[in-house]
C-alpha cells in the first residue's frame, strides 16, 4: 500500500497536536501556521488536511482570534490505522 502526501501531512498534524497534550489531559490550541512552520509545509495544504481530520472526528477546531486546533481524544486512543483509513480514499494494495 502506498500512502499519499495528504496522509503524511495528516499524521504530522496529529503528532504536533499530540505534543501539546499534558499528562493531566489538558491541551493548548495550536494553529495551522505553527504546524506549517514546524514541518515546512504549505498552509494551504494543511488547511485541507485539518478540515478533513475535523470532519473525521480526529480534531476539534475553533475559529476566531483565539482559535486553533486540538485533538478530539487522547493520543493513546488514536491508532495509526484509524488515521490512514479515515484519510486514504483508495486502500488497494500496490503490486510488488
Amino acid at each position: 500500500m502506498r500512502l499519499t502526501q495528504h496522509t503524511d501531512y495528516a499524521i504530522r498534524v496529529l503528532m504536533y497536536a499530540a505534543s501539546r497534550w499534558t499528562r493531566e489531559g489538558e491541551q493548548t490550541l495550536c494553529s495551522i501556521r505553527d504546524i506549517a512552520v514546524a514541518y515546512g509545509i504549505s498552509e494551504n495544504h494543511l488547511m485541507k488536511v485539518v478540515n478533513r481530520l475535523a470532519q473525521e472526528g480526529l480534531l476539534h477546531t475553533q475559529r476566531g482570534r483565539n482559535g486553533g486546533l486540538r485533538l478530539a481524544r487522547a493520543p493513546a486512543e488514536t491508532r495509526l490505522g484509524d488515521i490512514v483509513r479515515a484519510i486514504e480514499d483508495d486502500m488497494a494494495l500496490v503490486e510488488c
